[in-house]
């Protein structure tokens, strides 16, 4: 992968490289210095609420998932998030980073792993809310190298509380530099061994000759140290198909796992089933949503939601009767401004005139007569 598509200038040369005062900082994230004194100062700046399972899961009968804690940052301060995103992400980072990278996502992360004789997948428990302040300072002190007291107010301005909250924009980003030490110890553990490693967000996976059972507990182990826990530890023996970021790898090439197949089958068996018009329009949305997501790795599935648009349309029509055509509203000819009018009439009386009086061209008095007139109606 081209590093050109990641970043625009290594760190060092970021304009949140050794930004020694808050006068600095306030002026580039575009706002007054009193401005983020305040934001820093607040203790409501979130709206923070527990994400129930989707209405549409529910309809379809899929299991109940763990409610998620959502920290959602209110408008200014997401507009301040959303400026340091911007700036974070211009910044290069190593080759095995695939999430919140631009020209990236989560197939190409997937493909990595490709002709690997065997893999190990490692996930981290509640990730952001493990990344604690404590790292957040010291990636801005220690790593951008900004003054104290600007790391300290850029740290209350990105952190709820003592964790980066999971509904902002600058959590995926500012998760990675964070604990961008940690992950390169990781990534030069796996270098040794002669392994691929990918990050994707919390998702590590390694594949390789020596992607085992072992070597996934002494990335634990590293995971430990720096007061993260490692669990949901997926181990793909030679010949499997290894299942990475929601994506089926095989040795040659990538295709849908079969979870989110039977996902499908299970909307699809719902949707079949439902009566109610405004129950079928939100599962046929997933479904559809689901199709077109599928295209990628499947192609054709897209016809799919074709089919699902024109069955929710015959079910309206039952039920509410055909759509009525609503008339075209009739486009009125635009009348000659009365000034034009105006001005050719005298024009015309000034043309006799001049044609019983003398043999002068007249076709520049109409000119400028045409001209002011335009400049009349346009007044």
């Amino acid at each position: 992968m081209g590093r050109a598509r990641q970043g625009r200038y290594a760190l060092d040369q970021s304009p949140l490289y050794k930004v020694t005062s808050k006068r600095k900082l306030a002026a580039l994230l575009q706002v007054s210095v009193r401005d983020l004194q305040f934001l820093a100062s607040l203790s409501d700046n979130y709206r923070a609420w527990t994400l129930p399972q989707k209405r549409q899961e529910v309809l379809a009968g899929m299991p109940a998932k763990k409610p998620r804690s959502i920290q959602q940052p209110k408008p200014l301060l997401d507009a301040v998030h959303r400026r340091i995103s911007a700036l974070l992400s211009r910044i290069q980072k190593p080759g095995f980073v695939y999430s919140a990278t631009k020209g990236l996502d989560y197939v190409d992360n997937a493909r990595q792993h490709m002709n690997a004789h065997r893999g190990v997948k490692v996930d981290i428990k509640d990730f952001y809310p493990s990344v604690r302040s404590r790292l957040v300072r010291t990636f801005f002190e220690e790593v951008m190298r900004c003054a104290p007291d600007v790391a300290r107010l850029l740290t209350r301005i990105c952190c709820a509380g003592d964790v980066l909250p999971t509904g902002s924009s600058v959590s995926p980003l500012l998760s990675y530099f964070a604990c961008s030490r940690m992950f390169a110890r990781i990534a030069a553990m796996a270098e040794r061994k002669g392994m691929v490693f990918t990050l994707y967000v919390d998702d590590m996976m390694f594949s390789g000759e020596e992607a085992t059972r072992q070597f996934a507990s002494e990335v634990v182990r590293e995971l430990a140290a720096y007061g993260f826990v490692g669990h949901k530890i997926s181990y793909f023996p030679p010949g499997s198909v290894k299942v990475v970021t929601g994506v089926a790898v095989w040795h040659d090439r990538v295709s849908l796992p079969r979870r989110r197949y039977r996902k499908m089958r299970v909307f699809r068996s719902a949707l079949d089933r439902e009566k109610s018009y405004e129950n079928a329009q939100l599962l046929a949305g997933t479904l559809m949503g689901q199709y077109r997501e599928a295209e990628r790795l499947h192609p054709g599935s897209r016809a799919h939601a074709s089919v699902i648009q024109a069955r929710l349309e015959l079910m309206r029509a039952k039920m509410f009767g055909p759509l009525t055509a609503v008339p075209a509203a009739k486009v009125k000819k635009a009348k000659r401004p009365i000034a034009l009018n105006r001005a050719q009439k005298s024009f015309l009386q000034l043309r006799e005139r001049l044609a019983t009086v003398t043999d002068v061209s007249v076709t520049p008095v109409f000119a400028a007569s045409q001209a002011e007139a335009t400049c009349s109606a346009s007044a």
